[in-house]
């Protein structure tokens, strides 16, 4: 009886979770440099340009004021598979998930072609959104040369 109760307590959790509606990160998002990391110039501007459709996002990053570097820009399906690139010498893999309603990139480099090689670089980005739809949090992590570390971007809707 109670595995039964379990069981079906289960379920029903398993169903409210597929039920919760993914956030659209669509639009064009400004760095709020007051409210995110400090880990570059004070009046830096990066803007993001992103669409989303049920298959994955695409995000183009434009650089107006600050240091180049444009941390996560292409097309990101968002199945859930690991996309492995070996063609610029080094393996490259990235697997985009939902987990909730948080969108969460993860990102590997590897010394070799070769999964088993030696990782060198390591990123877990996740994206919120606020319930207004106006504020788009980047959590990032960045794992490489034996340290770890940790940024926060926010972004405000333009």
């Amino acid at each position: 009886m109670t595995k039964t109760i379990l069981l079906a307590a289960g379920c029903i959790c398993s169903i409210a979770v597929a039920a919760v509606p993914k956030p659209d990160f669509s639009g064009t998002w400004k760095l709020n440099n007051d409210k995110s990391t400090r880990d570059g110039p004070a009046d830096r501007i990066y803007l993001n340009e992103i669409r989303q459709d049920h298959k994955g996002v695409t995000v183009t990053t434009k650089v107006e004021s600050g240091p180049p570097g444009i941390p996560l820009d292409g097309t990101f399906l968002t199945d859930g598979k690991e996309r492995v690139d070996t063609k610029t010498g080094h393996f490259h893999s990235t697997q985009v998930v939902w987990e909730g309603t948080t969108l969460v990139f993860m990102i590997v480099d590897k010394e070799g072609t070769k999964k088993t090689s030696k990782p060198t670089n390591a990123i877990r980005e996740s994206w919120t959104l606020s319930p207004d739809g106006k504020v788009l949090t980047k959590f990032r992590q960045t794992a490489g040369g034996g340290k770890m570390v940790e940024q926060k971007y926010v972004f405000d809707k333009q």
